[in-house]
């Protein structure tokens, strides 16, 4: 019996319209969506763009429309778009419906991990993804540190990342099983969870810790749960 292999298409149709729906039922500011998404989309697509060009991953056609933009296809863009409109939902659920509180040690291992990934870089350098993933993992610690210190001590920031790992195993896991996205050689370390590199997990990490906290800043939703 032949396994089900969504393409791509249909992978972000099964992020989007589930999302849209519940989008109905959840307070959402969108003013401030949009401006998360303008802000970090455009540092991943970057990445993207580079790591597509310098062979770190490709996509195979297989899975594809065929319709470009330079040398993404079109549903690898509106990833950006529909990953953070689907995943931030969860993230107004989990404010409106959970009681927060402060979990302040989590700064402090944050502190400290900084350095230490700073220490492993020379370390993966030879493994393009890897390497790159540690880059975006120790801006967005930094960048969070910056200007939304009060989102990492926030123990539902913790329960919506938490959560978000879920649906990311499932998608992820028709990305790469099909796969949709093809790893080039010596771009990850090789372990991987099923199907799944542990890079696109700390890849997955420093794009919705972004994402959360341009999302956040000005948000009157989160300051009031807060």
């Amino acid at each position: 019996m032949e396994i089900f292999k969504p393409d791509y298409t249909m992978i972000d149709s099964m992020i989007f319209f589930p999302a849209l729906i519940l989008s109905l039922f959840v307070r959402r500011n969108y003013f401030q969506l949009l401006k998360s998404i303008a802000i970090v989309s455009p540092l991943y697509l970057f990445w993207d763009f580079l790591a597509t060009w310098k062979d770190s991953w490709s996509f195979n056609p297989k899975y594809v429309m065929g319709i470009y933009v330079i040398n993404l296809p079109m549903e690898e863009v509106m990833f950006f778009l529909v990953t953070p409109f689907a995943t931030l939902l969860i993230f107004d659920f989990v404010m409106n419906s959970v009681r927060d509180r402060e979990v302040k040690w989590v700064q402090k291992v944050i502190i400290t991990t900084i350095p230490l990934l700073i220490i492993t870089l020379p370390f993966v350098f030879n493994y393009s993804y890897t390497f790159i993933d540690f880059l975006y993992l120790i801006m967005s610690f930094i960048i969070s540190l910056l200007i939304a210190r009060d989102l990492l001590v926030s123990r539902n920031f913790w329960i919506f990342i938490g959560l978000s790992y879920i649906p990311f195993l499932l998608f992820d896991y028709f990305l790469t099983s099909d796969p949709v996205v093809i790893y080039g050689p010596n771009s990850i370390l090789g372990i991987r969870f099923i199907t799944i590199p542990v890079e696109d997990f700390i890849y997955s990490f420093s794009m919705l810790t972004l994402y959360t906290v341009f999302y956040t800043r000005g948000n009157q939703l989160w300051m009031k749960a807060r």
